[in-house]
């Protein structure tokens, strides 16, 4: 593999697995020594999607649950967002459940979750049961 610039991508890593690297020189003679190892480089991408969304209502407010995802992208999920439909209320949290207040009673919200951790955050989630909040 020729490199051009002195810089290679490599690419077929595994994320949250920490790399070092080497380099060698060759030519027609044969390969020189190789180089010190680099510094560790860890890749990684944003998490999986979280599955499971479960939401339960009560007065102007909704309990949101929800399953983490099985593969954090190689970097320790930092927190949660989850999300109603209609009107866009939030909450974050690091953990689950999270409770949206400030719903209007009478109206039907479903909710979605993303999860975050350094490198950004997931896709939404499916949306999750539609419930109703009441008095």
């Amino acid at each position: 593999m020729q490199a051009a610039g002195g810089q290679i991508n490599v690419t077929g890593l595994t994320n949250g697995t920490a790399y070092t690297f080497t380099v060698t020189a060759t030519n027609a003679e044969g390969t020189g020594a190789a180089s010190a190892a680099s510094n560790a480089v860890t890749p990684a991408t944003v998490p999986d999607v979280p599955t499971g969304v479960t939401a339960t209502a009560s007065d102007a407010e909704a309990t949101v649950s929800w399953t983490a995802p099985v593969d954090d992208g190689g970097s320790v999920i930092t927190g949660y967002e989850v999300t109603s439909s209609p009107d866009g209320q939030t909450c974050t949290t690091g953990t689950t459940p999270c409770t949206i207040t400030g719903l209007t009673n009478g109206t039907e919200y479903t909710f979605t979750v993303t999860a975050t951790n350094a490198e950004g955050s997931s896709a939404a989630s499916a949306a999750s049961n539609a419930v109703t909040p009441a008095t």
